[in-house]
């Protein structure tokens, strides 16, 4: 238990560091996503007119790709950055890289509430698979985390893994369902298979089906994201007991 006290010590230190000096301090993580979803709503409007509440569509996928990119670019360095409390104090190495998702998560949590209180307002029903979010959100921050561990350790080998991160979660932005609906009739079956391969499309779709509704989360879809979290806590655990020795004398 005195773990998760850390990792909510360092949590807290993170979201510290990230407003630093801001005038608006925490607000600023409900306000960016509000402000992105307006660029893009307007941006994308006359485009994607078949998509009904096209705001809130895309708030739902944003907060989502928040929560990913502050998880993953901070959790890519998370060893390295740590390097010099790493080499002073007795700590498991795997505290750090889990911090990032636990910070990705938390902003996650703040930003919904001005997200639910623009539902409030939409006139929309709520989603009828709600009661569903807690346990998506879990196997999130478990897929994550996994993911934090994995590209963490290898960045204490290959440095340049850092540096990839910005670029490829650009790319993977556009290649998951963010701001557009791949079930749209502006997409082919080749086009739709393809994103199927994102391992991110099955949990973003998941989320928006329980916090905005238009679908709903199969059994053999949450069945997927149960693999696809599995499988990376699998690897993550097979990449971490596998370098843990080296990782003090590559820092």
């Amino acid at each position: 238990m005195h773990y998760v006290a850390l990792i909510t010590l360092l949590i807290r230190r993170e979201l510290k560091v990230k407003y630093r000096g801001s005038t608006l301090g925490y607000l600023w993580s409900m306000l960016n996503p509000l402000l992105f979803m307006v660029i893009i709503s307007v941006v994308f409007s006359f485009i994607m007119r078949g998509i009904e509440n096209y705001n809130l569509f895309v708030l739902s996928g944003i907060l989502f790709w928040n929560m990913v990119t502050l998880s993953l670019n901070l959790g890519a360095t998370a060893i390295v950055r740590n390097a010099s409390l790493l080499q002073k104090v007795r700590i498991p190495i795997w505290v750090f890289p889990v911090v990032p998702a636990g910070l990705g998560v938390t902003n996650f949590m703040l930003s919904l509430l001005p997200y639910f209180v623009v539902y409030a307002f939409s006139g929309r029903a709520w989603p009828a698979q709600l009661w569903l979010f807690p346990f998506i959100l879990v196997l999130t921050l478990v897929f994550l985390t996994s993911l934090s561990i994995i590209l963490s350790t290898m960045n204490v080998f290959f440095r340049d893994v850092a540096h990839v991160m910005e670029p490829l979660l650009t790319l993977l932005f556009y290649g998951t369902p963010i701001i557009y609906d791949r079930h749209g009739a502006n997409f082919s079956e080749k086009a739709r298979n393809l994103l199927v391969l994102n391992p991110f499309t099955h949990f973003v779709e998941a989320y928006r089906a329980t916090i905005f509704g238009g679908s709903t989360v199969s059994l053999s879809e949450l069945e997927v994201i149960c693999l696809l979290t599995a499988l990376s806590v699998g690897i993550a655990a097979w990449t971490y007991k596998r370098s843990k020795n080296q990782i003090i004398y590559n820092l």
